[in-house]
């Protein structure tokens, strides 16, 4: 069991997956910063560094690697607070409680 094995699974939606592709082409330190931050946080979902977005981005949690930021959501505790139509999930009813949506990238400081 490594540091960062995780208790939870990682999934990412197709428009993280999209924002870390053009990111990996442009800089590849930043891209594995991130993917090694998303490690921790499956680690650790409830983390004290990461909090729950605010605004438009409501009902998703936040997560900080160097000046990037990037959403994400916790399958469990959506449940637990009701924030399945904000968060709007298509495959809901098949995703275990153990599993972390990674949701989109901000880079730098653009919100």
């Amino acid at each position: 069991m490594n540091k960062f094995s995780a208790p939870f699974e990682a999934k990412y939606n197709r428009y993280f997956e999209k924002q870390l592709a053009k990111l990996r082409k442009r800089d590849k330190t930043r891209a594995e910063r991130i993917l090694k931050r998303t490690q921790e946080i499956c680690a650790t979902p409830y983390d004290v560094d990461t909090r729950f977005a605010k605004g438009e981005y409501r009902g998703k949690r936040e997560g900080r690697a160097g000046d990037d930021r990037f959403l994400f959501v916790v399958c469990k505790q959506c449940r637990e607070l009701g924030h399945m139509s904000m968060n709007g999930c298509p495959v809901c009813s098949e995703i275990k409680d153990e599993t972390v949506i990674f949701v989109m990238m901000i880079e730098g400081h653009k919100y």
